[in-house]
């Protein structure tokens, strides 16, 4: 009997994503499961991302009709101002998400059908505790998949309780600094993030909870422990090593293995004709133009009309012809094919974690422009590593951005530091999408989610931090202490006793002589 075969399985994937570039990391996965015969169910938004061949779809009407809300709506600017106001944000969002789920009528009617059995629930790990609920309701194995880095919200799903000051849930206005004083703030900062968790945004999940499955909140907090394996799109080399436990799996460049769109021939010949190099700009697929600064468009516009490399510019401008001189416009680029090939210098990039994972593959170093939520962080990541510079202000002169982008191009330990991590990204025993297959197997055959977590019931924090054999030695330096606290006491004492002696025959003396 091989012990890595597993029967097929039915397996329930719950993913709400925000956007069709994070459902590129869960597609390949999902394809790769149909292929090895485990049935498949997703619960996803509609008019987000294509079917996949062989997988029953539910589409979640509320959940695109959310996202439309949230992109147009007023409240969006409460995000960025203060951490309460984002939580009580991102509580109202994230409670809109579990309901819309647990309310739609196909949802519904799948939970009533008594035929229907599930051996796996895997789910997006974004706070949507109402949602685990379908893991007690089918009796199934809990697996998550977290779209960014791993954060302190994530570490404790995983059971990996390991203190932390670099991990916060949203790093805007998140100290990057090692100083004493940042590490200071960075736990004030994260422990914040707890408590606003904690009083805003799992109770409007519990009440959630409760209405759709009528489970106590103490089945909540307990289906919180329960996640056997957490596939984290995240790999090391992109910097900050952490000790995790065994069920965090990183799989960073899982969407690799998809086949890269091609060039056309017009844009190959753009490519292939650049004697100085090819810079390539892109700010995702969230960002359009039309709404970037113009504090930071003009500079860049400024900087390409004055520069010698050819620039293959991301825009959803539809005025401006395709080819204007050194510049080649295109509302939707082959970004992979791209950044992989041998005449493209430098990727200025708003550092989604994506393109991050693109640039770092094809070994292009980067000039950041992050504008919220993990780009920050993921750029100065990649800045540290050495791969990378960022545009750290708003407001940057043409001559600014001219001078970073040389410097870029000009300085070899850029395309150097850039090769070597591409390098040591790629170096693996098995490719990112095996891993993630194996594991969501392992996780099939071995349900037991204590094999490889931190349980905190399990191991309180007097014997995680090893309290009871600090306490001998802190009795015996606390008698030392003592000890020597009351020697001390007794010479000071004593010697004051000697001097008030003198002081006392010294009186009598004077008394004598006068």
């Amino acid at each position: 009997m091989n012990v890595n075969s597993v029967e097929a399985a039915n397996i329930l994937g719950i993913f709400p994503y925000r956007h069709s570039s994070t459902y590129k990391v869960i597609q390949p996965l999902m394809q790769a499961l149909v292929a090895k015969g485990h049935n498949l169910t997703i619960i996803a938004p509609s008019h987000i991302s294509p079917d996949i061949d062989g997988v029953r779809h539910i589409r979640v009407d509320l959940l695109h009709q959310h996202l439309h809300e949230l992109m147009n709506s007023d409240q969006l600017l409460d995000f960025f101002r203060d951490k309460w106001r984002e939580a009580v944000f991102a509580a109202t969002f994230l409670a809109n998400t579990s309901a819309a789920i647990l309310s739609d009528d196909a949802v519904q009617k799948m939970l009533s059908d008594k035929s229907e059995r599930f051996d796996m629930v895997m789910i997006e790990t974004a706070q949507l505790d109402a949602v685990y609920g379908m893991a007690e309701y089918y009796n199934a194995t809990l697996v998550g998949v977290s779209y960014i880095r791993l954060n302190w919200s994530v570490e404790d799903l995983a059971g990996n309780p390991a203190p932390s000051v670099l991990e916060p849930i949203s790093p805007m206005g998140f100290s990057l600094h090692s100083s004493l004083f940042s590490r200071i703030y960075n736990w004030v900062y994260i422990t914040e993030e707890k408590l606003l968790n904690d009083l805003i945004i799992r109770p409007a999940q519990l009440r959630i909870f409760k209405k759709f499955f009528g489970y106590s909140a103490q089945k909540m907090e307990e289906l919180r422990s329960r996640f056997s394996v957490i596939l984290v799109n995240n790999h090391f080399s992109f910097g900050r090593v952490r000790s995790n436990v065994p069920n965090i799996i990183e799989i960073a460049g899982i969407h690799l293995s998809e086949p890269p769109e091609p060039c056309g021939q017009d844009l190959q010949q753009f490519l292939d004709e650049a004697e100085h190099g090819v810079i390539y700009f892109s700010l995702g697929l969230d960002i359009m133009l039309k709404l970037l600064p113009q504090d930071i468009l003009q500079p860049l516009e400024q900087t390409f009309s004055r520069i010698k490399q050819r620039v293959v510019w991301k825009t959803d401008d539809t005025v401006t012809p395709n080819q204007t001189g050194n510049i080649y416009r295109m509302a939707r680029t082959p970004q992979r094919m791209i950044l992989s090939h041998p005449k493209t210098r430098i990727f200025i990039t708003h550092g989604g974690i994506l393109s991050l994972i693109e640039a770092i593959d094809s070994g292009v170093p980067m000039l950041g422009i992050p504008f919220f939520f993990d780009q920050l962080d993921n750029l100065h990541k990649v800045q540290q590593a050495g791969m990378a510079r960022v545009l750290d202000t708003l407001s940057p002169t043409a001559d600014t951005v001219t001078d970073i982008i040389r410097d870029l191009i000009e300085e070899p330990k850029y395309a150097q530091r850039a090769k070597e991590m591409s390098s040591i990204f790629k170096d693996r025993p098995i490719s990112p999408l095996d891993s993630a297959v194996w594991w969501t197997e392992y996780a099939l055959r071995h349900r037991d989610a204590r094999l490889m977590r931190i349980n905190e019931s399990d191991l309180s924090f007097m014997v995680y931090y090893k309290v009871a054999d600090l306490l001998p030695l802190c009795l015996r330096i606390g008698v030392i202490f003592i000890f020597i606290i009351f020697i001390s006491c007794r010479l000071i004492k004593k010697h004051r006793t000697a001097d008030m002696q003198i002081r006392e025959r010294n009186s009598l003396v004077m008394q004598k002589l006068y």
